[in-house]
């Protein structure tokens, strides 16, 4: 595997039994297709495809006094209840997603908001409580990444552009769930209630999936990249659907996974690493 150093921009080789890649959903898929290795892969053509974003809003309660007064991290709470979708015909059919409690930190209000509404911002927060609509959006083939190779970064890569557009579903499913995060804060007492749309990109997954149907995911169960023997990849691009929650610990536990059989698998070699002229 060449690599080039990010301070010392000195190049190199590295050499393994196995190679583990987990540089995240957005570049283990750039770094694939710049190397050329959706050619050697059967599902080739659906690396960097089924990107997916949760549709997150939040819903906040405003009360006649401080829910929490203290100031506490207050994330105590998730509701799973329409997790596996409602009965109600305004709402789509299947899973919805979940909902948790989440008060932005004032800080971070304070920084998204024109400066002359921070004191506002202040009073807000101090008598608000919030719930996070975490909606699990549709794997779609036309959302993700791909490379702009008429532009190279100081490493030799070509741009990587992401397209992302969520769909009529993922948008309905987004406003059941606020809908009742909104009830659920009047039915504890809150007098008013706000949406805000969360525009991050958050909890990216599936750009490089597992699965069984060789056409379709690029690697297998075991996250051995289709094509080649001893490439393996361990991060969020392997997921092949968001579910409703943050998919952190899902990562973590899939990678502890792969790794504790490539232990049991693999006899214990050192790596090799081999410099190269810098032009090479």
């Amino acid at each position: 595997m060449r690599y080039v150093d990010r301070v010392t921009g000195q190049h190199g080789i590295f050499e393994g039994r196995a190679i583990v890649l987990a540089a995240g959903t957005l570049a283990t898929p750039h770094l694939l297709l710049a190397s050329n290795l959706a050619e050697v892969n059967p599902a080739g053509d659906t690396v960097g495809r089924y990107l997916t974003r949760h549709n997150n809003s939040v819903v906040f309660g405003l009360f006649s006094r401080a829910p929490n007064s203290n100031r506490l991290f207050d994330k105590q709470i998730v509701i799973n209840d329409f997790y596996d979708g409602v009965v109600d015909g305004n709402a789509p059919l299947g899973p919805l997603g979940s909902l948790q409690q989440m008060t932005p930190p004032l800080g971070i209000v304070r920084a998204a908001i024109p400066r002359a509404l921070g004191g506002a911002a202040a009073l807000f927060l101090s008598r608000a409580s919030g719930l996070l609509a975490m909606a699990e959006d549709q794997p779609q083939f036309e959302n993700g990444v791909h490379l702009d190779r008429s532009v190279h970064d100081r490493f030799g890569l070509p741009r990587l552009e992401v397209h992302h557009r969520y769909s009529t579903r993922d948008r309905l499913a987004n406003k059941a769930l606020s809908e009742r995060a909104g009830n659920i804060m009047r039915e504890a007492g809150a007098f008013a209630t706000w949406t805000h749309t969360v525009k991050t990109f958050s909890h990216a997954l599936g750009t490089v999936r597992m699965g069984v149907d060789e056409q379709t995911s690029p690697l297998d169960g075991e996250g051995r990249y289709r094509g080649l023997d001893n490439l393996y990849v361990v991060d969020g691009s392997a997921l092949p659907r968001s579910a409703a929650l943050n998919p952190s610990l899902t990562i973590a536990a899939n990678a502890l996974r792969i790794g504790a059989r490539l232990a049991q698998s693999l006899p214990v070699a050192r790596l090799r690493r081999q410099h190269l002229p810098v032009h090479a």
